[in-house]
């Protein structure tokens, strides 16, 4: 049984209620934006919360787990177009490797796989970072909304 808000609660609306009225009593709430017009229910879903979504709209405040999304979002896309960059630097190599003259290919296979073993380091710890992100956005979000962890293998396969 709900017996709506408690004592605590209806003393912080009085004060407030008496704040408000010792402002506009002082005159300082006169002449500001929208003065007078009601509050539009631009969200007849939101139940209690359409006032502090009609707030928050207004004043251009994005929730923090939006910006991580654009974020993951961002960070993944460049990862996978460095995959795709790298596996057709890759597929160069190996048509590369395959018009060299013998005495050249050891050296200049050595120095592919170095540079494809430092990519696949730059690429996991890319990854790492973006995980992280993944992380702090799930614990800001509903199980609904969660994003799983990105794995470099399943990026590849989506590359």
């Amino acid at each position: 049984m709900d017996d709506g808000p408690g004592p605590r609660l209806r003393r912080i609306e009085r004060r407030i209620d008496d704040r408000l009225r010792e402002l506009a009593d002082m005159g300082e709430l006169t002449k500001l934006p929208g003065e007078g017009a009601p509050l539009v229910d631009d969200d007849p879903g939101a139940g209690d919360r359409w006032a502090a979504r009609h707030v928050a709209k207004n004043a251009n405040v994005t929730p923090e787990f939006v910006e991580l999304r654009r974020e993951i979002a961002d960070r993944r896309d460049r990862l996978v177009r460095r995959l795709r960059a790298h596996r057709a630097w890759l597929e160069d190599r190996a048509a590369l490797l395959t018009h060299l003259p013998a005495e050249r290919i050891l050296d200049a296979a050595r120095i592919t796989t170095d540079h494809d073993a430092r990519v696949e380091s730059e690429l996991r710890s890319a990854l790492a970072e973006l995980n992280a992100l993944v992380a702090r956005h799930n614990l800001k979000v509903p199980l609904a909304l969660q994003i799983p962890p990105l794995a470099l293998e399943h990026l590849r396969d989506r590359s």
